[in-house]
């Protein structure tokens, strides 16, 4: 019995996660859940995006992932699912085609992907119009998890077919690169939509807002390396470049919250 990662938006208060949970365990019975987080922004398509490449890597080899952020939910929308190779027979990931995927499967160094449209299979079930993550998603997911192969019930196609938002990829020009914050952690670091192995051309010196501001930056290894007041720049542990202070909110320093594009500039 395959363990099955559950990503939402659903929260805590409502029931809405523990129904998801319910129907997978009804269905699945045995399969181990594991929870990534249900704390997604509301909509948050692009936090959903950041946490689910920023975690896949330390689950099961063999898990299958229901990823459900999905403000098209009873639209025309498509219901998209990725395998990708691993040792132990693969990873499986279920979301709707909004951008979801549009960072774990462009990951580089990524090991061998298959996507499949599953919209024909997700339309077999009785649903909700408002509640695919519990009357579509968790059957699927069920299905995968008690053995079915993702091919025998999802139709090929090409993962550059998937919905990518330009907030999947960040530009890099001859003065500086652009990103996204993705996400403010509790401690106010700022996860940027650039990988952790982003090698800038020169030294990142200034940090430019979207509405003009400038800042400077500097480039370190730890949290301690910065001066009080200081903002730096470092490859954070979820694979991704952010912004940080020490023992402080850079977020709040910086008047950044996440949605927010800022352009790093060389010196």
């Amino acid at each position: 019995m395959r363990p099955i990662a559950l990503l939402s938006d659903f929260g805590l208060a409502d029931p809405y996660a523990g129904q998801l949970r319910a129907s997978l365990a009804r269905r699945a019975p045995g399969s181990q859940l594991l929870d990534i987080t249900h704390q997604v922004e509301p909509f948050g398509v692009d936090q959903a995006a950041f946490f689910l490449a920023a975690s896949a890597p330390h689950f099961p080899p063999n898990a299958v992932f229901v990823c459900v952020v999905d403000p098209g939910v009873g639209s025309v929308r498509r219901i998209v699912g990725a395998h990708l190779e691993t040792d132990a027979g693969g990873q499986d990931f279920l979301a709707p085609d909004n951008g979801l995927l549009g960072l774990l499967l462009f990951t580089p160094g990524l090991a061998p992907v298959k996507v499949y449209d599953l919209s024909r299979a997700a339309a077999g079930y009785e649903a909700s119009a408002t509640f695919h993550g519990r009357d579509v998603f968790a059957p699927l997911a069920a299905r995968l998890a008690l053995g079915e192969p993702m091919a025998g019930f999802g139709e090929p196609m090409d993962r550059t077919d998937i919905e990518r938002p330009d907030w999947a990829d960040s530009s890099c020009g001859p003065c500086g690169a652009d990103a996204r914050v993705l996400h403010v952690d509790r401690y106010g670091n700022c996860l940027l939509s650039l990988r952790a192995s982003f090698a800038p051309p020169k030294p990142v010196a200034w940090l430019r807002m979207s509405w003009g501001q400038r800042r400077g930056v500097l480039s370190v290894q730890t949290y301690a390396n910065l001066a009080p007041g200081e903002i730096g720049l470092l490859a954070g542990s979820q694979g991704f470049l952010e912004l940080a202070a020490n023992q402080a909110s850079a977020a709040e320093a910086l008047g950044l919250r996440r949605g927010d594009c800022l352009r790093l500039l060389w010196a």
